[in-house]
């Protein structure tokens, strides 16, 4: 299917009615049958998109059809506004190596 430049529509409204009513006719159906393709690919994309959106939080799909990208699990804590780690002002105790332990014990490799 191409455009029909201005000079060949001209062309074919000088040929007479016949011809003109031959091109509505042509593209009539033109149209008919891609509205009819443009239908069944907006309802395709439709059910691929519903497909896409569902992974195994949301629907019955085991979690080993959730592919590459699982969903992000979501804790139910409340954060405390504290920074991760030892607090502010809290004295840490540390376990420090000595010079002479009283104990030493080898654990070798079989093989």
């Amino acid at each position: 299917m191409k455009v029909i430049t201005r000079e060949e529509a001209l062309a074919i409204y000088h040929s007479g009615p016949e011809a003109v009513v031959r091109v509505i006719c042509e593209l009539s159906a033109q149209v008919v049958k891609l509205t009819e393709k443009i239908s069944m690919l907006e309802e395709r994309v439709r059910i691929l998109e519903e497909e896409k959106s569902k992974n195994s939080s949301n629907s019955s799909k085991p979690p080993s059809s959730d592919g590459f990208r699982k969903p992000h699990p979501q804790s139910l804590r409340k954060p405390s506004g504290r920074k991760p780690g030892g607090q502010a002002g809290h004295e840490g105790t540390t376990l420090k190596m000595v010079e002479g332990p009283d104990q030493v014990q080898w654990h070798r490799v079989p093989r």
